[in-house]
């Protein structure tokens, strides 16, 4: 009967044991969990900031590029966006074919909605206007980035500002 006893007593015991390491397994896995959830979570927000400026830096025509940073340029005054929206359509038809005018603009509407300030879009395109333009369409560019500008009255500060690093960007 002692036995008998002695080998309940073992049993139950390592049934209350196993029971303590599948907790403790159960318990680690959930925090192992956790942890690659928060992972996961700041690569895609990692992902998301990259994301957010991939379509400006996927524009490598310099005529998508000025209309981009028009669209930049106008969202300063958002109640004006449509007369703005009509001083690049006149402004750039010389520019940009007839057939493709509508395509660019919804594009690079699209691609101006994630910029935070027009200077974004100066910085980024620096270059690709340095080496594309002479200094005449330089020249031509800042003319319409001002009539965007005052499309529907006067200039804000941030259009100013943006409008003179513009100016030293491309006259230096």
């Amino acid at each position: 009967m002692a036995f008998l006893g002695i080998l309940v007593a073992a049993v139950s015991g390592a049934v209350i044991w196993y029971w303590r390491f599948k907790m403790v397994r159960e318990a680690g896995s959930e925090i192992i969990d956790s942890v690659e959830r928060m992972r996961g979570a700041y690569k895609r927000g990692k992902l998301r900031k990259q994301a957010e400026a991939a379509p400006l830096a996927s524009i490598a025509d310099p005529a998508i590029a000025a209309v981009a940073f028009f669209f930049c340029l106008a969202k300063e005054k958002p109640m004006y966006l449509d007369a703005a929206k009509d001083v690049v359509r006149s402004r750039m038809k010389g520019i940009i074919r007839p057939g493709d005018m509508e395509e660019v603009l919804v594009f690079a509407d699209w691609a101006s909605k994630n910029v935070t300030s027009p200077e974004d879009p100066i910085r980024r395109f620096r270059d690709l206007w340095m080496k594309a333009l002479d200094m005449q369409e330089r020249q031509q560019l800042i003319g319409i980035a001002e009539d965007v500008a005052v499309a529907g009255g006067e200039k804000t500060n941030e259009q100013e500002y943006a409008l003179q690093m513009l100016r030293r960007t491309l006259m230096n």
